[in-house]
């Protein structure tokens, strides 16, 4: 593999403006917003409803919630599990710009560098489909324009390209074409770790995005960190239990969370699976999982054990955003929660599309 592939220095997808020397932003009245279509979300109780109910009846009910305007315009077009799919898409990506048109001055900058990784779900999502030949229409139902660029960018894209170099040289004036170019002629042998170094990019670009002047911000910086760690820990998790080789696994780990390097370097490195579990007790995130780790022998998958995690990151997500009520974190602490709801939906329409068992179902769910 080229030498681009396992480099650290990543280039900068855009030069981030200056910050001011103070925050600035309308704080109170986007928090205020943020509060209001929080207060929209499905809680927990509806999941255990919806399990029981087939495809059309979830249909039904998003069409009675805050779906209803996404549920009846493409209700005419699509049905069953497409609709669904296509309604939380273009759901989550209005309210998501709707927020960020709410915003003014570092608020609208910092959520603007957060919600670039609409773009690169998008991104990847072009040239996996490219890859395999899917029918753009297949392509365009899966992508989601909450970031910086709107529908009509990704769709030009899509139906103008036929193949991953194509579409590639599509992207040129996108602010990360320099970092897709870069891998270009590995995509087709080692997707994953091209789809891996645009997630290093974008990571380096929020982590240098944040401004720590405030113990605000400071939270936020550490929330991201956070995330990065939860992001390696899942892939650590899946890589040792296929005993993926550590030089592999070492070019897919995301740079600046929290966990030591040495602590990481044992993780990489341990001969198993069974060593890995046992070098997880030095990580903070290993009490959350601890009494659930038999699961994994028992059931033969990770996926409970994910779960969990990701549902411990959520709460320290909520707990943040108390201490600074008006601060960016309740904004983040929502989009956080819409985009868990959304991919729960969008989990519960394909597993009843699929017939899977109500309790399999449960297990693959986020709820709090």
């Amino acid at each position: 593999m080229k030498q681009i592939l396992q480099e650290n220095t990543i280039p900068s997808p855009l030069t981030m403006k200056r910050w001011s020397l103070f925050s600035s932003g309308n704080y109170p009245y986007v928090c205020a917003r943020v509060r209001a279509k929080r207060a929209s979300l499905l809680p927990s109780d509806v999941y255990r409803k919806l399990i029981l109910m087939d495809t059309h009846q979830i249909t039904r009910f998003l069409g009675e919630s805050q779906y209803k305007k996404e549920i009846t315009e493409l209700g005419v077009k699509v049905s069953g599990f497409q609709l669904i799919d296509l309604a939380l898409n273009q759901n989550i990506a209005a309210v998501y710009q709707q927020i960020l048109g709410y915003s003014d001055g570092d608020l609208a900058t910092l959520l603007s560098a957060y919600l670039q990784r609409e773009d690169i779900w998008n991104i990847k999502t072009i040239l996996r489909g490219k890859s395999y030949n899917a029918k753009p229409e297949e392509i365009m139902k899966a992508i989601r324009s909450a970031g910086k660029y709107p529908e009509s960018y990704w769709q030009s894209i899509i139906q103008h390209s036929k193949t991953v170099q194509e579409a590639i040289e599509l992207f040129k004036g996108n602010d990360y074409y320099e970092i897709i170019t870069s891998f270009k002629d590995d995509w087709e042998t080692h997707p994953d770790l091209c789809e891996n170094r645009l997630e290093q990019a974008y990571y380096q670009f929020l982590l240098s995005s944040i401004h720590a002047r405030s113990e605000a911000n400071r939270l936020f910086l550490d929330f991201i960190r956070e995330e990065i760690d939860l992001v390696n820990i899942k892939t650590l998790l899946m890589t040792k239990y296929e005993s993926v080789e550590p030089a592999a696994l070492s070019s897919m780990i995301l740079p600046g969370g929290k966990i030591p390097e040495k602590t990481m370097q044992r993780l990489i490195n341990a001969p198993d699976f069974k060593q890995f579990l046992e070098e997880l007790h030095s990580i903070p995130e290993y009490q959350s999982i601890r009494d659930s780790l038999g699961t994994i022998e028992q059931t033969g998958s990770l996926g409970h054990l994910i779960r969990i995690l990701e549902k411990n990151h959520l709460t320290k997500a909520t707990q943040k955003s108390y201490l600074h009520p008006l601060s960016i974190l309740p904004i983040l602490d929502y989009f956080i929660r819409k985009r868990i709801e959304v991919e729960n939906l969008r989990i519960l329409a394909r597993a009843k599309e699929k017939g899977l068992p109500e309790q399999v179902i449960k297990e693959l769910l986020v709820i709090q």
